[in-house]
């Protein structure tokens, strides 16, 4: 089957099953699992709309909200969870380690987004394809972007980076098992978001955005419920950033692109891929939400050229001062928040 494309359906969709045949243990083939984090007016529904294409991954809602019990379960059982996305997205597969087991990536997306059965497949199907660790789709240009390198870039199929935010991370199942422990402490998810790329312990070309695949943020920054959680909670997303990057001696001071795969399937490296995307930020800024700041980053691109020729990530280094060294892959993230 050609790639990213959805073959006719050949059963009903989960939805239509009897309800005592959708248990969190029921049997699948499918590898991959989506839990989105669902509340009132989740966009979730447009994940699955598409009824002629056979999804490849199994879909469970995390629901918040007034009206999180009433939200239909999809392939497994809508849970409940009142929290925020990540610390209930880590109460879940702690109660549930199978699901971890089971399938062998999980995409985490927000409920703002606007994605395609389809697309989401061509992650899976890109993810396993390039042995990526972790990744996400490229942000539409019509999106409220907080990272622009993270929005598409014609002419790609894929950029390796050196960060990826929390909105929609696909992660190896393998490796999201260790990261539980730091999402746990770090809640907000958004100091993790800004290790996680490099946390492996070669994490070169092992984190990806996808820019075959767009997703559009619908939501604009600092808004909603999640926001309201935080500040009655008393918790600062930046200064969660700010404590999680002090951890180490070798964290980047920029998100940087340091390769990619033209669509044509030609490898490219620093060079030609910061001065292909920094000049589409520039020229496009302006049909943006944010132009100042995509054509800043643009143009900071530009000069990456000549700054980040041989940038290459390396894992990164615990201060001396911070929690004792890994001692081991399985005991790296435990490190952190002994």
């Amino acid at each position: 089957m050609p790639p990213g494309r959805c073959s006719k359906r050949t059963r009903p969709p989960s939805s239509e099953l009897p309800r005592n045949e959708k248990t969190m243990t029921q049997q699948t083939s499918k590898r991959f699992l989506v839990i989105g984090r669902v509340g009132g007016k989740s966009l979730h529904k447009a994940w699955i709309e598409d009824t002629s294409c056979t999804r490849t991954w199994d879909l469970q809602l995390n629901a918040y909200g007034d009206t999180a019990a009433q939200i239909a379960a999809v392939d497994l059982p809508t849970v409940v969870d009142q929290g925020t996305k990540w610390d209930s997205l880590a109460r879940h597969f702690r109660a549930h380690p199978e699901l971890l087991d089971r399938y062998d990536y999980v995409m985490l997306p927000d409920d703002d987004l606007l994605m395609t059965a389809r697309g989401i497949n061509r992650i899976f199907e890109m993810a396993v394809a390039h042995d990526l660790t972790i990744a996400q789709p490229a942000m539409s240009m019509d999106s409220f972007v907080s990272y622009p390198v993270l929005m598409q870039c014609p002419g790609f199929s894929l950029r390796y980076t050196n960060h990826l935010e929390c909105m929609s991370p696909c992660i190896k199942t393998s490796y999201m098992k260790t990261l539980l422990p730091i999402i746990e402490k770090y809640v907000c998810g958004w100091g993790a978001d800004h290790i996680w790329a490099l946390l492996m312990e070669d994490p070169a070309y092992k984190a990806a955005v996808l820019d075959e695949v767009t997703m559009t943020h619908t939501r604009a920054f600092y808004t909603g419920t999640l926001y309201d959680s935080f500040a009655k909670q008393g918790v600062n997303p930046f200064d969660e950033v700010k404590v999680v990057t002090a951890l180490f001696e070798n964290f980047p001071e920029r998100t940087v692109v340091y390769g990619g795969l033209l669509s044509d399937g030609k490898r490219v490296g620093n060079t030609q891929v910061q001065l292909r995307n920094g000049m589409h930020l520039v020229l496009t800024a302006l049909k943006t939400k944010t132009p100042y700041k995509i054509f800043r980053k643009g143009v900071g691109m530009l000069i990456q050229v000549f700054t980040q020729s041989a940038y290459r990530p390396t894992q990164l280094r615990l201060k001396k001062s911070s929690p004792d060294a890994f001692k081991s892959p399985e005991t790296k993230i435990a490190d952190l928040v002994a």
